[in-house]
Protein backbone atom coordinates (compact mmCIF):
# COMPACT_ATOMS: atom_id res chain seq x y z
CA UNK A 1 0.00 0.00 0.00
CA UNK A 2 3.04 2.55 0.81
CA UNK A 3 4.55 1.29 -2.27
CA UNK A 4 1.39 2.31 -4.37
CA UNK A 5 1.10 5.72 -2.64
CA UNK A 6 4.65 6.43 -3.30
CA UNK A 7 4.37 5.45 -6.73
CA UNK A 8 1.49 7.91 -7.29
CA UNK A 9 2.84 10.53 -5.52
CA UNK A 10 5.71 10.97 -8.36
CA UNK A 11 3.26 9.78 -10.92
CA UNK A 12 1.58 12.94 -10.32
CA UNK A 13 4.91 14.93 -9.61
CA UNK A 14 5.77 14.23 -12.74
CA UNK A 15 2.88 14.46 -14.65
CA UNK A 16 2.73 17.86 -13.38
CA UNK A 17 5.50 18.92 -14.04
CA UNK A 18 5.33 18.24 -17.84
CA UNK A 19 1.91 19.91 -17.99
CA UNK A 20 2.98 23.15 -16.17
CA UNK A 21 6.53 23.46 -18.20
CA UNK A 22 6.18 26.04 -20.71
CA UNK A 23 8.29 29.28 -20.67
CA UNK A 24 9.86 30.58 -18.11
CA UNK A 25 10.13 34.14 -18.32
CA UNK A 26 11.32 35.09 -15.15
CA UNK A 27 14.19 33.98 -15.94
CA UNK A 28 14.79 36.26 -19.46
CA UNK A 29 14.06 39.48 -16.91
CA UNK A 30 17.01 41.60 -16.17
CA UNK A 31 17.53 43.82 -12.73
CA UNK A 32 14.76 41.53 -11.23
CA UNK A 33 16.47 42.86 -8.35
CA UNK A 34 15.41 46.07 -8.21
CA UNK A 35 11.75 45.94 -9.53
CA UNK A 36 8.72 45.20 -7.58
CA UNK A 37 6.51 42.03 -8.03
CA UNK A 38 3.84 44.53 -10.20
CA UNK A 39 7.30 45.14 -12.49
CA UNK A 40 7.85 41.82 -12.99
CA UNK A 41 4.08 40.17 -13.32
CA UNK A 42 3.92 42.72 -16.24
CA UNK A 43 6.66 41.79 -17.90
CA UNK A 44 5.91 38.67 -17.78
CA UNK A 45 2.80 39.27 -18.93
CA UNK A 46 3.82 41.28 -21.50
CA UNK A 47 6.05 38.09 -22.54
CA UNK A 48 3.65 36.18 -22.57
CA UNK A 49 1.56 38.07 -25.38
CA UNK A 50 4.16 38.34 -27.64
CA UNK A 51 5.10 35.26 -27.88
CA UNK A 52 2.32 33.98 -29.94
CA UNK A 53 2.97 36.58 -32.59
CA UNK A 54 6.56 36.18 -32.49
CA UNK A 55 6.13 31.70 -33.02
CA UNK A 56 3.83 33.00 -35.88
CA UNK A 57 6.23 34.92 -37.70
CA UNK A 58 8.92 31.76 -37.13
CA UNK A 59 6.20 29.23 -38.31
CA UNK A 60 6.09 31.60 -41.95
CA UNK A 61 9.90 30.43 -42.37
CA UNK A 62 11.66 28.89 -45.60
CA UNK A 63 13.63 26.23 -45.08
CA UNK A 64 16.09 28.91 -46.90
CA UNK A 65 15.20 30.75 -44.10
CA UNK A 66 15.66 28.06 -41.42
CA UNK A 67 18.88 27.13 -42.94
CA UNK A 68 20.56 30.28 -42.40
CA UNK A 69 19.35 30.30 -38.71
CA UNK A 70 20.77 27.16 -38.15
CA UNK A 71 24.38 28.12 -39.73
CA UNK A 72 26.84 28.83 -36.77
CA UNK A 73 29.14 29.80 -39.25
CA UNK A 74 27.80 33.09 -39.53
CA UNK A 75 28.29 36.16 -37.04
CA UNK A 76 24.57 37.29 -35.41
CA UNK A 77 25.19 40.74 -37.51
CA UNK A 78 25.48 38.77 -41.04
CA UNK A 79 22.40 35.96 -39.93
CA UNK A 80 20.33 39.01 -39.66
CA UNK A 81 21.32 40.91 -42.68
CA UNK A 82 21.05 37.32 -44.87
CA UNK A 83 17.75 36.88 -43.34
CA UNK A 84 16.45 40.25 -43.80
CA UNK A 85 16.99 40.45 -47.39
CA UNK A 86 15.07 37.17 -47.66
CA UNK A 87 11.40 38.26 -46.17
CA UNK A 88 8.78 38.68 -48.05
CA UNK A 89 6.41 41.37 -47.08
CA UNK A 90 4.31 39.89 -45.22
CA UNK A 91 6.70 39.01 -43.22
CA UNK A 92 8.42 42.55 -43.12
CA UNK A 93 4.70 43.35 -41.70
CA UNK A 94 4.75 40.69 -39.21
CA UNK A 95 8.23 41.86 -37.96
CA UNK A 96 7.28 45.44 -37.83
CA UNK A 97 3.87 44.88 -35.77
CA UNK A 98 6.12 42.86 -33.32
CA UNK A 99 8.80 45.77 -33.43
CA UNK A 100 5.70 48.22 -32.59
CA UNK A 101 4.46 46.08 -29.69
CA UNK A 102 7.94 45.77 -27.85
CA UNK A 103 8.08 49.59 -28.12
CA UNK A 104 4.81 50.04 -26.84
CA UNK A 105 5.77 47.50 -24.06
CA UNK A 106 8.76 49.50 -22.84
CA UNK A 107 6.83 52.80 -22.40
CA UNK A 108 4.05 51.33 -20.37
CA UNK A 109 6.85 49.72 -18.74
CA UNK A 110 8.67 52.49 -17.95
CA UNK A 111 5.65 54.87 -16.37
CA UNK A 112 6.00 52.34 -13.90
CA UNK A 113 9.72 52.84 -12.77
CA UNK A 114 10.28 54.94 -9.93
CA UNK A 115 13.12 57.71 -9.89
CA UNK A 116 15.09 55.58 -7.57
CA UNK A 117 15.07 52.14 -9.87
CA UNK A 118 15.63 54.56 -12.87
CA UNK A 119 19.20 55.70 -11.36
CA UNK A 120 19.89 51.90 -10.00
CA UNK A 121 19.12 50.94 -13.74
CA UNK A 122 21.31 53.25 -14.95
CA UNK A 123 24.26 53.19 -12.98
CA UNK A 124 24.01 49.48 -14.18
CA UNK A 125 24.00 50.48 -17.75
CA UNK A 126 27.19 52.78 -17.28
CA UNK A 127 29.42 50.11 -15.97
CA UNK A 128 28.79 48.04 -19.29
Amino acid sequence: MRNLKLASVIIFTFCSTVVFAGRDYKDKIKNSDVLTKEQIALRIRQCEDLQPKQDAFKSTFTTEQKAIRKDKSLSKKDKKEKLQSTFSPEQNAMKEEIKAIKKDNRKAFKITLTKEQKATLKARRQEK
